[in-house]
């Protein structure tokens, strides 16, 4: 029998268990240790078994009296046509999809959402990750705006989002968003969210945010990967999101989150648009996730 053949019958020559990855959810059954992704659970010995060792008979259960020796149910005497050597449902049927949801949930890479969770990413190293340039972007404006004796202890007073603007200044401010906002004409104003943009396109250089942010509007119906492409196109931004095989060359979309200590925090392309509100600024960067 061959080696490969071999991880699936004994699994004590399996690799490493970091290294195992979906293997590693199957058990070996009890009887003939064939290794089996979805394995049978028996509720009297509790032991594993594969399909063709479920049942009492066919593993031999050693504490098959349990079932024979059970009161009889009022379900059993109507039933009268069931085999005594059926075992229980629990035992037949076990739960499939919780076993699915396990495997889909190993298969999947969860992406980062956080600076933190991208400390140790080989894109850290390469100069190519989406996370450092943006964190390092916000450390070159913080700096900026403590040398020209600015407030640069928070990440939302320098980006405008906790100011002490009067209210008049902030409706002046929303109606100059609403007015030159660029976006799809199709889109109903009852669905409308009216955001500035700031293109990130060298970490390295200081920017202007009140000079050099974009007004666009997007829809609430949208996902954010169909509103990150709008966006790029109204503000001529390039963009081969769906084209470019390179994750260095992907363009990204950050916020600040203000509810999580003015975190910088990635928006998921698969998240709704309508997680962003009027006024919010988002930042797109390129570059590895």
């Amino acid at each position: 029998m061959s080696s490969v053949a071999n991880l699936f019958i004994d699994k004590k020559q399996a690799p490493p268990h970091e290294d195992q990855g979906i293997m590693d959810i199957g058990k070996n059954c009890s009887y003939c240790n064939q290794l089996d992704f979805l394995p049978f659970t028996c509720e009297f010995c509790k032991k594993t078994y594969c399909s063709n060792h479920r049942t009492l008979e066919q593993h031999h259960c050693p504490h098959k009296d349990k079932f024979y020796n059970q009161p009889p149910k009022l379900d059993d005497t109507l039933s009268s046509i069931s085999s005594s050597t059926t075992v229980s449902s629990k035992s037949l049927f076990p739960d499939r999809e919780a076993d699915r949801k396990l495997i889909d949930a190993r298969l999947k890479s969860p992406e980062p959402t956080t600076i933190k969770e991208t400390q140790f990413r080989v894109g850290d190293v390469a100069g190519s990750n989406a996370f450092k340039k943006f964190q390092k972007f916000l450390n070159i404006q913080k700096d900026r705006k403590s040398r020209t004796g600015g407030d640069g202890g928070s990440i939302s007073r320098l980006f405008g989002k906790k100011s002490s603007t009067t209210t008049t200044s902030k409706y002046a401010d929303m109606a100059r968003l609403k007015k030159y906002a660029q976006g799809d004409a199709k889109i109903p104003l009852s669905d409308r969210i009216y955001i500035w943009c700031v293109y990130v396109k060298d970490p390295n250089i200081c920017m202007n945010i009140e000079q050099d942010k974009k007004p666009v509007y997007i829809s609430k119906n949208w996902v954010i990967g169909k509103s990150l492409d709008s966006i790029a196109e109204k503000s001529r931004i390039p963009n081969i999101n769906n084209s470019t095989t390179k994750a260095d060359e992907r363009l990204n979309i950050f916020k600040i989150d203000e509810v999580k200590n003015d975190e910088p925090r990635l928006v998921k392309n698969s998240d709704k648009s309508s997680i962003l509100k009027n006024g919010d600024i988002i930042y797109l960067v390129r570059g590895v996730i």
